[in-house]
């Protein structure tokens, strides 16, 4: 394990940076979800390098447009296009200062991770594949964005919690309704989907439904869709 600090921020690396797969995964600083439990899953039958990006403002970076909170006091910043030239950066900085010659970088999230992860497959071919487990897709005006827009991965990995839609929060428990809506918006795509809902509510069984979404990337090589 080694750890870059690049621009400000943290990246920590597990595994061969000279994989043919690099995977870069979202993280709070203050309370990082056990990646390193993640990786020795996911690597023992694939060649991957993981790149742990410590994210410093949960909702203030990973939200891809202002909105109001919808619990608390604090608003939602819309920075994610910051955070996205940021890793863009990074990625160029990488390939360059290691040689890397792989072009197969994946993003994946959880939460308001997954929100960017999806969020960020509409803005750039940088990604080749990405998995937003449990997202916030009840997030202000982001059902209506995916429909007016094109998606740029050949892959996409999806899940929720099948009781997600139980919340107290009025606009969280919209998340059912919206994670169909997605679905039916990317099933207008010649990408590979994959969706499925696991058992539980939204903070349940997190490392287990993170280690299914990346391992469901990592096989992938298709475009056909299922579900």
């Amino acid at each position: 394990m080694k750890t870059i600090e690049y621009q400000n921020r943290k990246y920590t690396l597990l595994g061969d940076i000279h994989a043919s797969t690099f995977l870069m995964y979202l993280v709070d600083e203050s309370n990082p979800e056990d990646y390193k439990q993640i990786f020795q899953k996911i690597s023992h039958q694939n060649q991957v390098c993981m790149i742990v990006v410590a994210i410093h403002d949960w909702q203030g970076e990973l939200s891809p447009w202002s909105a109001p909170a919808i619990f608390g006091k604090h608003d939602f910043a819309g920075n994610a296009s910051v955070l996205l030239s940021e890793l863009e950066s990074f990625w160029d900085w990488f390939q360059c200062e290691h040689q890397i010659e792989s072009d197969q970088l994946y993003l994946c999230g959880y939460s308001l991770a997954g929100l960017f992860a999806l969020w960020a497959s509409y803005q750039t071919n940088l990604f080749k594949k990405v998995a937003a487990v449990s997202p916030s897709v009840w997030y202000m005006s982001f059902v209506d964005y995916l429909e007016q827009h094109p998606i740029y991965t050949n892959a996409v990995y999806l899940s929720l919690g099948d009781k997600e839609s139980n919340a107290k929060n009025k606009v969280m428990a919209t998340v059912g309704t919206c994670f169909e809506s997605v679905i039916k918006t990317l099933q207008k795509h010649n990408i590979h989907l994959m969706y499925e809902y696991n058992p539980g509510n939204h903070f349940q069984d997190v490392e287990l439904r993170m280690t299914k979404g990346i391992q469901s990337l990592l096989l992938t090589s298709g475009k056909e869709e299922e579900s």
